[in-house]
């Protein structure tokens, strides 16, 4: 009975971590549609270090008002860890992000910002030792596949101007797949929330840096649609979303939430479609596919062993 149990568990666990990764994939993905119209009256790292400063205060005041003052700070000895993990994942990856598009077009940005599982499998099994068997390979590589047919890299000139942002974003990516993997490697005793109020935190002062001093007189027009977007951007797609992919990487391997996700800029594309007019091609059809079926042969082996 015990057996069974354990197996009913096992095989269920899965699923909570992908309805987290929909609820990121909906966050996420969402967001290139939001924060494009939020452009529009704000600059990018000012409206970057907003959300990131206004989901820690929200979280902050959430904290001391559940548990005092008290309970906002992470336990002690996993702050210096914590902040670490958030930099790698909030701040380093959203300013490296932000620089590389100086270089090289958003679509090619994403392309190299979503090799992340590919880094994730690496840094795990250099990190954790992790093993992973030859259909779950074979499903980063088809998840890698529909993000190429998404964004035609062989359409980017690689020269001289371009390799800078290249770097950037490469960069970029890698540390957020090492963030992951240095999350999942660590056994936590602060709650989720004060580990996402520390890591909002630390990256939200992290990117208010050259927010000052890039953008100290660049105008901001404080009109309805950018404070219901800032709103949002901050309960949603910061506070919340941090949360969802925290617990995410509790209950599932880093490489393979970051091949879920691989949908994100696909259902951004797919919204951007309907909410701005932009248009759809085929080749979102065809990258989502393979997404999806990179997905599917991840999860296929392991549940066939449970068998």
């Amino acid at each position: 009975m015990a057996s069974t149990t354990t197996a009913r568990s096992a095989s269920a666990l899965p699923w909570g971590a992908l309805g987290l990764l929909a609820v990121l994939i909906f966050a996420w993905g969402g967001n290139y549609t939001w924060i494009s119209l939020a452009l529009h009256d704000v600059g990018p790292w000012t409206f970057t270090a907003v959300r990131y400063v206004g989901a820690a205060i929200v979280v902050g005041m959430a904290l001391a008002v559940r548990g005092g003052p008290a309970h906002i700070m992470p336990v002690r000895g996993e702050r210096m860890g914590l902040a670490a993990i958030g930099m790698l994942q909030g701040a380093a990856l959203t300013i490296l992000l932000t620089l590389s598009l100086q270089w090289i077009e958003s679509t090619h940005t994403i392309l190299l910002m979503y090799t992340n599982p590919l880094w994730a499998l690496l840094w795990s099994v250099l990190l954790l030792g992790e093993r992973f068997s030859f259909a779950s390979v074979a499903g980063i590589a088809l998840g890698l596949l529909g993000m190429a047919i998404l964004t035609n890299p062989l359409a980017m000139p690689w020269n001289a101007v371009t390799i800078p942002g290249v770097i950037y974003a490469l960069v970029a990516t890698i540390a957020w797949a090492l963030g992951s993997v240095l999350y999942r490697r660590t056994k936590w005793e602060s709650t989720f929330w004060q580990q996402v109020f520390w890591q909002l935190a630390v990256s939200g002062i992290a990117v208010a840096i050259p927010a000052i001093m890039l953008e100290w007189h660049h105008p901001i027009r404080l009109t309805p649609q950018l404070i219901v977007n800032t709103i949002y951007n901050i309960l949603v797609p910061t506070a919340l979303a941090f949360w969802c992919w925290s617990q995410a990487l509790t209950r599932i391997r880093a490489s393979t939430a970051s091949q879920i996700l691989l949908l994100s800029p696909v259902f951004g594309i797919v919204q951007s479609h309907f909410v701005l007019g932009e248009p759809l091609t085929p080749a979102v059809l065809a990258s989502a596919a393979c997404v999806i079926a990179g997905a599917c042969l991840t999860f296929w082996r392991p549940a066939a062993a449970a068998r």
